[in-house]
């Protein structure tokens, strides 16, 4: 089964009070769709602190998150299913284990055979999926130990299609007008509300299967 993911996400550097700075990445939100189309997991975490955020990602990112709390009696019934949206990486992967379908055998989770994972600039979304579960040796039994990046399977594609014919445009390289071109093809998905974690894991699965016609 294959499976489309979008992590949201605040990054910078700490400075202890004594020694060097220390990078991190902490989780905002994650959304996951499943190859068939039918299943999506959507959580926004409950661990990150917003003071940590730069400028780019308040606007583009907390900006669309929903409340995490809202007056019962001020809100409506949306409103209030939204804010059960909010949990902590503990629970997220609780539930990730089961929407992928691991099963707890012996003290271990093992996941189903055949599981391939897709994203797109998708180095910081795997850091983010593996550390939900701990090291990355700590991953369950059986679940794939890298992701599939649909940005460098695009620009395979580009690169195949270089070979196919030779394409002259002033003031571009020959892979620029290749991506172009495959960027300007009809059928290729257009991005609705970029950067929301499941908008975003739709998108990546639309994306795929988009790259399968070429």
């Amino acid at each position: 089964m294959k499976y489309f993911i979008d992590f949201e996400f605040i990054e910078g550097f700490h400075k202890p009070l004594f020694g060097k700075k220390r990078h991190f990445i902490d989780l905002v939100s994650v959304g996951v769709v499943s190859g068939d189309g039918k299943r999506e997991y959507y959580a926004i975490s409950t661990d990150f602190n917003p003071k940590d955020a730069d400028a780019w990602v308040k606007n583009n990112v907390l900006s669309k998150l929903p409340p995490r709390r809202v007056s019962y009696n001020d809100s409506s019934p949306r409103q209030r299913e939204e804010t059960l949206l909010w949990k902590s990486n503990k629970q997220i992967a609780q539930e990730l284990l089961g929407f992928f379908g691991c099963e707890r055998e012996d003290g271990n989770w093992y996941a189903p055979e055949g599981i391939e994972i897709y994203g797109y600039y998708a180095d910081y979304d795997w850091v983010l999926l593996c550390s939900l579960f701990g090291r990355m040796i700590d991953l369950p039994k059986n679940f794939p130990m890298y992701c599939r990046d649909l940005k460098q399977i695009l620009d395979e594609k580009a690169t195949l299609k270089i070979m196919e014919v030779e394409m002259k445009y002033e003031g571009e390289t020959r892979f620029e007008t290749s991506l172009r071109q495959i960027k300007n093809n009809t059928q290729y998905p257009k991005q609705k509300d970029e950067h929301n974690a499941i908008a975003d894991a739709r998108w990546n699965h639309e994306l795929y299967k988009f790259l399968q016609t070429l």
